[in-house]
C-alpha cells in the first residue's frame, strides 16, 4: 500500500515536473519572442531617433539659417528707417521752409485782394460811358406831342409801360412815345403822382423793347459817376456825364404853373435841359437809380440837376399800375430845418432834427400829441438830420394807414409818440 502511493507520489511529481518543464519552455520561447520585439524595438526606435535627430539637426540648421536672414532683413530695415528717420527730419524741416513760404503767400494774397478790392472801388468811381450808352439808349424813348418832343421817358417793364416825368405829359391831349429805331405808339396816361412828378404811360401798339433795370437807390453813393440819355432841344438819344452830387434831396421844383415840394431826389451835375425830363439816370453798371424831372435855371446857377431815386420810382409806379394812383404818407405838420440861432438860443447839441412850426388840426400828428417847437430827431428809430431826411423816409417806406414812431425832444426833453400816417391832401 505504501509502495503505491510513493508509485503515485512519484507518478505526480513526474507529470508536474514535466509540465512544469514545459511550461518553462512555453516561456522561455515567449521570453525569447519578447526578447526579439524588444531587439527590434529598440532598432526601429533608435532609426527614429536617428531619423528626428537628422530633421531636427536639419530644422535647427535651418531655423538658424532663416533667423540669420531674418536678423539681416531686420538690420537692414533698422537702418532704412534710421535713414527713412534722417529724411523725415529733413522734410519736416522742408515743411517748416514751406510753411513759412506760405505765410508769406498768403499775406502777399492778403494784399492782393485788398488792392483787388481797391481796384474794384476805383472801377465804381468811373464809368464806360460808352458801353452805358449802348446798353440804355435802346429803351430810352421821345415823349412827343404829335409834333415835337415834349421829354424823354424809358421803357419799364414788358407790359408795355413807359415811364416818364408828371409834369412832361399832364398837359398833354395826345402822347407820341417815339423809340430810337423809328417806332412810333400812341399811349395813354395810366396813372401819375403830382407830389413825386412820376407819370407811367401805357403803349397803344406792342414794342419790343428790352426794359432797364432799376437799381437800389439806397446804394448810391456821393461822387459816384452817372449819365444821362435823353432828348434835349429834340436831340435824340443824347449822353452826358457826371457824378452823384448829393441824395435825399427835398426840394421846391417851380413849374409852369406852380412850385411844389418833391422828395427823395438824387442830387447830380451831368447836364439836362428842356426835353430831358423824364429820362433815366443810370450808374455805371447801366442800372436805373432815378428818373431827370429838374434843373436850377441858368439864371440861378448850373451843375445842379435833380432825378427822383429808383427806390421811390417803384413804388410809386407799383401803385399806379396797379390802381392808378399814389397814396402819398402825411403827418399833418408843418416843419423847417435848425438854423445855427436856433441851436443857440435853444442850447441845442446839434442842427440835427426838423422843427414842428405847426401841426394841422384834426390830422395824424395832433392825434398823437405833437406840439408846435417840437424836435423831430428820428422816426421808427431812423435817425433824422433834416427836414428832407424825414419826407425821403415817408415817401420811400410809409404809407397812408401804416403805424410811425416819432422821436422828439421837448423841453429838452425826448419823447417817443405814435401816430398812423395819414393820407396827404390833394
Amino acid at each position: 500500500m505504501t509502495n503505491k502511493v510513493v508509485i503515485g507520489i512519484l507518478i505526480f511529481l513526474v507529470a508536474l515536473s514535466g509540465g512544469l518543464g514545459y511550461h518553462a519552455y512555453t516561456l522561455n520561447q515567449q521570453i525569447n519572442l519578447l526578447g526579439e520585439q524588444m531587439v527590434v524595438l529598440q532598432t526601429e526606435q533608435a532609426t527614429r531617433i536617428d531619423t528626428l535627430s537628422s530633421e531636427f539637426t536639419t530644422l535647427r540648421g535651418e531655423i538658424l539659417t532663416r533667423f540669420g536672414d531674418l536678423k539681416g532683413e531686420i538690420d537692414k530695415n533698422l537702418t532704412q528707417i534710421d535713414t527713412l528717420e534722417d529724411e523725415m527730419g529733413e522734410n519736416l524741416a522742408q515743411i517748416d521752409t514751406l510753411k513759412d513760404k506760405i505765410d508769406g503767400t498768403s499775406a502777399k494774397v492778403d494784399t492782393l485782394e485788398g488792392e483787388i478790392g481797391d481796384t474794384t472801388g476805383l472801377s465804381k468811381s468811373v464809368i464806360d460811358a460808352n458801353k452805358v450808352y449802348q446798353q440804355v439808349s435802346q429803351a430810352t424813348v421821345r415823349i412827343s406831342n404829335g409834333e415835337r418832343t415834349i421829354g424823354s421817358g424809358f421803357i419799364f417793364d414788358n407790359e408795355g409801360h413807359v415811364l416818364t416825368a408828371q409834369h412832361v405829359v399832364e398837359n398833354l391831349s395826345e402822347i407820341y412815345v417815339v423809340l430810337p429805331d423809328g417806332r412810333t405808339s400812341t399811349a395813354t396816361n395810366t396813372g401819375s403822382c403830382l407830389f413825386s412828378d412820376v407819370a407811367v404811360l401805357t403803349l397803344d401798339d406792342e414794342l419790343t423793347v428790352e426794359p432797364l433795370k432799376l437799381a437800389n437807390s439806397a446804394s448810391v453813393r456821393i461822387g459816384e459817376p452817372v449819365a444821362v440819355i435823353g432828348s434835349p432841344f429834340d436831340l435824340s438819344e443824347t449822353l452826358t456825364t457826371g457824378i452823384v452830387s448829393q441824395t435825399n434831396r427835398y426840394v421846391d421844383i417851380e413849374y409852369d404853373s406852380e412850385t411844389r415840394w418833391v422828395s427823395n431826389l438824387i442830387q447830380f451835375d451831368a447836364a439836362v435841359n428842356f426835353g430831358n425830363s423824364g429820362c433815366p439816370l443810370v450808374n455805371a453798371e447801366g442800372e436805373i437809380i432815378g428818373m431827370v424831372i429838374a434843373r436850377v435855371e441858368p439864371d440861378e446857377g448850373d451843375g445842379i440837376y435833380y432825378a427822383v431815386s429808383s427806390n421811390k420810382i417803384k413804388r410809386v409806379v407799383d401803385s399806379l399800375i396797379t390802381q392808378g394812383s399814389f397814396d402819398y404818407p402825411w403827418l399833418g405838420v408843418g416843419i423847417a430845418n435848425l438854423t445855427p440861432e436856433m441851436v443857440q438860443t435853444r442850447s441845442l447839441e446839434t442842427a440835427s432834427g426838423a422843427l414842428v412850426q405847426g401841426v394841422i388840426a384834426k390830422s395824424p400828428a395832433e392825434a398823437a400829441g405833437v406840439e408846435v417847437d417840437d424836435i423831430i430827431v428820428a422816426i421808427d428809430g431812423v435817425a433824422i438830420r433834416d427836414v428832407a431826411a424825414l419826407t425821403s423816409y415817408l415817401g420811400e417806406f410809409k404809407s397812408p394807414g401804416e403805424t410811425a414812431t416819432l422821436t422828439l425832444t421837448r423841453d429838452n426833453k425826448e419823447l417817443e409818440l405814435s401816430l398812423e400816417t395819414g393820407k396827404r391832401p390833394s
